[in-house]
């Protein structure tokens, strides 16, 4: 079993979870997350003297600290948050670099008290030089989080997406995404400003199209995240 798999396993688990009641003030958190990340991606052996590609491949990055900073609003059961994977520099195993960068904007709604569906907007941005892939469109998703007591919860969380390149661009793919992230949170304190830690392990998957002669191309970013954040 792969670790995507593994991790939609245990976050579909903590979906069944009900615990603390809601909140019903208006509430603004802002905060940031840091993923140490690896990032693994498709390329292509280039043709001999101007030919087309020969075939595709898989290139690796080492794993590299990404700044995740985030903002929420939260009112009842509805809330909305706007989070940004900060541009970053990846140099990879076949001697190419290139920078990637992300944002997201996500509405949702609490059905239960430990229990919310989300709908997204994401944007992608990798450049290779003077080449770009900007896969973006709309992503659903559930998270749920489950109380261990003093404190201490588990959380977990899926998203589905169904990306696509803007019109004209030289790289464009139809492009599937999935998302998955486990980990425990510890809130301080119960009054305000309340100040809560996480820290988890998050996968994403983006897996683009007839990338090449009918196969399809991945990339997939995982590793560890520790993160703060103050709810006022």
């Amino acid at each position: 079993m792969n670790k995507f798999a593994t991790l939609a396993g245990v976050a579909c688990v903590l979906v069944a979870a009900q615990a603390r009641a809601d909140d019903p003030a208006l509430s603004v958190t802002v905060g940031a997350r840091l993923w140490y990340a690896q990032w693994t991606t498709f390329s292509y052996y280039p043709g001999i003297k101007g030919q087309p590609n020969q075939a595709m491949t898989e290139v690796s990055a080492p794993d590299k600290v990404v700044i995740m900073p985030v903002v929420g609003l939260r009112y009842g059961n509805v809330f909305g948050s706007v989070s940004a994977f900060t541009s970053t520099r990846f140099n990879f195993d076949n001697g190419s670099n290139g920078r990637r960068s992300e944002f997201d904007v996500n509405v949702g709604y609490s059905v239960m008290p430990d229990l919310a569906l989300t709908l997204g907007y994401k944007s992608v941005l990798q450049t290779d030089g003077a080449q770009r892939y900007r896969p973006r469109g709309p992503v659903l998703g559930v998270s749920a989080n489950a109380p261990l007591g003093s404190g201490l919860s588990m959380y977990g969380s899926l998203g589905v997406g169904w990306l696509r390149t803007p019109a004209g661009d030289d790289i464009s793919f139809r492009t599937g995404y999935r998302l998955a992230e486990v980990g425990l949170a510890y809130a301080f304190n119960t009054e305000r400003p309340r100040w809560t830690v996480t820290g988890g392990y998050r996968i994403q998957v983006m897996t683009s199209k007839n990338a090449f002669e009918g196969q399809d191309g991945r990339d997939t970013t995982q590793g560890f995240t520790l993160g703060v954040n103050a709810t006022f």
